[in-house]
């Protein structure tokens, strides 16, 4: 298991808040940017009635989730799979959470890079920016999990304490009471919102991949504490989205959340401080997509360093495929709205009910 893991006895347990902090800023940056213009599309002012929703119903998701895991223990989850169902049954399940893996890296990458080009760097070409940002987090992935979770320990305080400032001091911008009256449209826009919500949020089922790599298994504290976290950095920008813009401009903009460090003013001469909003964009993205390239070889069979290598240049590779090809911004973001997180939804539904039943069959004798 050492050498499959690429590293020290002392690089595979990390303690359950560097975990979390890891998670945070990996699953949080598409909780906390990319998630929040097609949730108030969906669901207009009452975007915020749809996240108490949606947390309801995550939250009796995660009771199942929970039991899985305690029932992985400190096992991989493709050796847990094999001693239950066999070969064939782990399979079907280590394919379904491979091509949902390599999904989440395909939209990370191609959101990210599209943002940078539309804000940050529009006359550099596309080339340039998904080659660079694909390599250094590539090079994250690469250099290990150990990488990553430090990483992580590192520039997740920096931005949740940009998070909270940008809060702060953008208030005098906002207005709260364009938030009611609720259910003015009725109670589908809030179903559809809570589905995206939901659709967003069932990523924490990487957890099954990681939980080998920790010192403890996670227990259910931890995960609802993860679990309202996540939900909170979808509530935080939504709030803000809606009280300073309006659920019509809000769900018209390309990052809503990003947006709001351009009403940021310091004073009768600073302003212009979204480049802060950068950085914050930056470290969530090359956290994410160095976390998800480097899961990719544990659902495959080989677990030599060289085969690892090669399946996480692969991964890296098909993930900017459609960035390189640049295809278009409004077509990528219409199939995310109307089909992925629908999906996702379901997706995380039907895999963890599936995971569940497997925990009620007895370990084959050997295995």
């Amino acid at each position: 298991m050492i050498q499959y893991l690429g590293g020290s006895k002392m690089e595979s347990a990390f303690s359950r808040p560097q975990i979390v902090f890891m998670l945070l800023l990996s699953l949080g940056i598409s909780n906390h940017v990319f998630i929040i213009p097609h949730l108030i599309q969906a669901a207009g002012r009452d975007a915020w009635i749809s996240i108490l929703l949606g947390y309801a119903v995550l939250i009796g998701w995660s009771f199942i989730l929970i039991r899985v895991l305690k029932s992985m223990g400190t096992s991989l989850f493709s050796d847990w799979l094999h001693a239950r169902i066999g070969l064939w049954g782990g399979w079907m399940f280590r394919v379904l959470l491979l091509l949902y893996i390599l999904v989440l890296a395909v939209m990370i990458v191609f959101d990210t890079t599209r943002n940078i080009d539309i804000y940050l760097l529009p006359k550099t070409p596309n080339t340039v920016v998904v080659v660079s940002f694909v390599l250094i987090s590539y090079w994250a992935a690469s250099a290990g999990l150990k990488t990553i979770v430090y990483m992580s320990a590192v520039l997740l305080p920096i931005v949740w304490l940009l998070g909270i400032g940008i809060s702060i001091f953008t208030m005098g911008s906002k207005d709260y009471g364009i938030m009611f009256p609720i259910w003015a449209e009725g109670l589908r826009p809030n179903l559809n919102g809570s589905v995206i919500v939901v659709g967003g949020s069932v990523e924490l089922l990487l957890l099954l991949l990681i939980q080998h790599n920790m010192r403890r298994p996670v227990d259910y504290k931890t995960l609802f504490v993860l679990l309202t976290l996540l939900v909170g950095l979808i509530a935080g920008p939504t709030f803000g989205s809606l009280s300073a813009f309006g659920p019509a401009e809000a769900g018209n903009m390309r990052i809503p959340a990003f947006e709001q460090w351009r009403l940021l003013m310091l004073g009768d001469y600073i302003s212009h401080v979204d480049f802060l909003a950068a950085f914050q964009l930056m470290s969530g993205s090359v956290t994410r997509t160095a976390l998800l390239v480097h899961l990719l070889p544990q659902l495959l069979t080989g677990r030599s360093g060289k085969f690892r290598q090669t399946i996480m240049v692969v991964g890296a590779a098909i993930a900017s495929i459609p960035s390189l090809l640049q295809v278009s911004d409004i077509t990528m973001q219409g199939a995310i709205h109307n089909y992925f997180y629908l999906s996702s939804f379901l997706f995380g539904i039907v895999l963890i009910t599936g995971l569940f039943a497997i925990t009620c069959i007895k370990r084959k004798k050997g295995a």
